[in-house]
Formats: C-alpha cells, sequence, structure tokens
C-alpha cells in the first residue's frame, strides 16, 4: 500500500493522517448541519464538542493502546505516550469520547443522550477514513490466508509485521470499513428519522450503534493478524466487544423503558 503519501526533503506525509483528517473534517459538516437536532445552543457549544470528542478520544485511545501494548518497565513507555506515530485504540476511543461527551453535556446542561446519539451516528462514518489510514499504513493487518481477495503489503515502511511483508494477508481494515458503512447507513436512513419524529427515544442510535460495532469488531478479531489470544481463546479486543455490546443492548433498554421527549 502507500503509508507515505507525498515526500517534500526529508518530511514525509503520512496518508494514515491525512485520511484521518478528511475523515475529520466531513464529520464536523455533518454535526454542524445536525447542531440544532443535538441540542447545541451556539456556535461555542459546536465547536466545543468538537475539542471535547477530539481530546477524549486521543486520551482513551492512546491509554488503552498503552496499557495493551506498551511495557510499563519498558524503555520507550513515555516516547510512546509522547509519540505522534504510535498505536492507537478504538475500543479505548469509544470510553475517552462517552466520558467526555458526558462532562460537556453535564456542564453545558445538555440531554446527554441526545448529544450522544447523534456524537454516534457520525462515529462509524469517521472511523471508515480511519481503517482506509489503516489499510494505507498497514497496521491492524490480518493473518496469511489463501482466499481470492487477499491483499500483499510490500513497502518495507508498512507497519505490517516484517516477516508477513509481501504474504497475502485478510484486508481485515476493509472488512470493518465496509462494515462501518453498513452501520452508518443503517442509522442514518432507518434510525435517526424515528428519532427525529420521538417514535423512539434518545439513547436508541448510541445504543445500536455500541452494540453493532462489538460485534462487527468481535467478527473481524478472528481475521485479524496482530493480536494475542487469551482467556477462552479470545482477543482482549474481543473482551471488550462483549463489554461494548452489552452496554448498548442495555443502553437500548433503558432508554426504551423512558417516554420519548424531544425536549
Amino acid at each position: 500500500m502507500h503509508p507515505v503519501l507525498l515526500t517534500f526533503g526529508k518530511f514525509r506525509m503520512f496518508s494514515y493522517g491525512v485520511l484521518i483528517a478528511l475523515g475529520g473534517v466531513l464529520s464536523c459538516l455533518i454535526w454542524s448541519a445536525k447542531r440544532e437536532n443535538m441540542g447545541l445552543r451556539s456556535e461555542d457549544d459546536f465547536w466545543l464538542l468538537v475539542n471535547v470528542i477530539l481530546f477524549g478520544g486521543f486520551l482513551g485511545g492512546r491509554g488503552l493502546y498503552i496499557i495493551e501494548y506498551v511495557p510499563f518497565r519498558g524503555s520507550d513507555m513515555w516516547s510512546a505516550v509522547f509519540s505522534v506515530s504510535r498505536g492507537f485504540s478504538v475500543l479505548g476511543a469509544f470510553a475517552g469520547v462517552v466520558g467526555a461527551v458526558w462532562l460537556l453535556a453535564r456542564r453545558r446542561r445538555i440531554h446527554f443522550l441526545r448529544l450522544l446519539d447523534y456524537v454516534s451516528l457520525v462515529a462509524p462514518f469517521w472511523h471508515i477514513f480511519g481503517r482506509l489510514g489503516c489499510f494505507a499504513a498497514g497496521c491492524c493487518f490480518g493473518r496469511p490466508t489463501r482466499m481470492p481477495w487477499a491483499v500483499r503489503f510490500v513497502d518495507p515502511v508498512c507497519l505490517i509485521d516484517k516477516a508477513l511483508l509481501g504474504t497475502p494477508v485478510h484486508p481485515t481494515q476493509l472488512y470493518e470499513a465496509f462494515g462501518e458503512a453498513g452501520i452508518f447507513l443503517g442509522l442514518w436512513f432507518l434510525v435517526v428519522p424515528r428519532v427525529e419524529r420521538g417514535d423512539l427515544p434518545f439513547g436508541t442510535i448510541s445504543g445500536l450503534y455500541f452494540a453493532a460495532y462489538g460485534m462487527l469488531r468481535f467478527g473481524v478479531e478472528f481475521f485479524r493478524g496482530d493480536t494475542v489470544r487469551g482467556v477462552f481463546g479470545l482477543t482482549g479486543g474481543q473482551a471488550l466487544c462483549l463489554v461494548l455490546l452489552s452496554a448498548g443492548l442495555v443502553l437500548i433498554a433503558w432508554a426504551r423503558s423512558k417516554p420519548c421527549t424531544q425536549s
């Protein structure tokens, strides 16, 4: 693939960062169009939300990555903390963003589930670009396979295990990107209109997204080549996916127990 998009002398522009930034810009446009539906009362509230999402997502994503993959007694722990190129955990970002959005809603007196629903709606859209960035960079790579749709990473700059360079592997990044696209389209066309009409309560979008992504990621983990299996043959990511799925189902049930209101 093409981990480095452009090179200017010693400066290199990485495809992963460009795709993440592009997804972020387009996501902000969607949030801006839905600002009134989200309960945001001013331009300041909108940009505060954007900054809170970025900050909370980065802290949660980098934090869980360090807990999972970086030895606390290792010599490169602090370099991993402050690195602009080290790993990131999407599942950790979930916790970081949810916590940050809750604090914002509490501070600005905005309906938390209402706000979280629209953040959750756009999350899979942004994540599509993230997984395309992973595909370009060669991270989150799949296991070797003989399937006809297997891909080969041959650029030595790719983040794939060097032993797998040139080896046909599952395009797990694309599996997840296509799955995220399906989740986003399903929520946008089938669920959002019913929530905005008041037929479904706030919290439904978030609950469905958590549950759907938990199932998607749980399945994709079976084809990943960069994971370690533990108890019952599950990866750490799969264990967290079960927690995410359970949280989504509980949130849906809890939301349905409350009366629908758009206030």
